[in-house]
């Protein structure tokens, strides 16, 4: 299949887009990126082989059914209601091998790697993982429809948030 280079120019834009939002903390602009309907799961590994399946009955790292679950998380970290951001790291997300691969309609299904260095009261951290995205076209642009997030670790060092993945 060939996807077109201005769909793939897009969504590199955007996931890069997203990153930076978060290295930034412009939460408002963050959410945005997000369709009401979006899925935000960080699966745990099952064994060594293979991460949970099923977000709704299997245990999770994290695990946010839509938008307003999103906003949660966001209002958590900004009113400091939240251990994971007592004081919030400083984080730069590194994202690269974006590649599109399937277009159906309006959705869009793509892959990146990414490893997001964070600074904070627990030292120096990196975590490397595989982004999983679904995108919808819309009249706005592009949404995200889910973001998976694969770490590679299977053994997390310190609390975790959304801005550490």
């Amino acid at each position: 299949m060939t996807i077109d280079t201005d769909l793939k120019r897009e969504v590199a834009e955007l996931i890069n887009w997203e990153t930076t939002l978060l290295d930034r903390r412009e939460w408002d602009d963050w959410i945005e990126l997000y369709a009401e309907d979006a899925i935000y799961w960080v699966p745990s590994w099952a064994d060594e082989e293979a991460t949970v399946t099923d977000p709704e009955t299997q245990l999770n790292l994290m695990y946010l059914r839509n938008r307003g679950g999103i906003e949660d998380r966001v209002f958590r970290i900004e009113s400091r209601d939240s251990y994971a951001s007592l004081p919030l790291d400083r984080t730069v997300h590194i994202v690269s091998n974006i590649l599109v691969s399937d277009v159906k309609g309006d959705e869009i299904t793509a892959t990146a790697n990414c490893l997001v260095h964070s600074y904070g009261k627990h030292g120096s951290q990196d975590r490397a993982s595989l982004y999983d995205f679904k995108f919808r076209k819309t009249d706005s642009g592009l949404k995200i429809t889910q973001k998976k997030i694969t770490l590679i670790d299977d053994q997390l060092e310190g609390p975790v948030d959304i801005y550490h993945l």
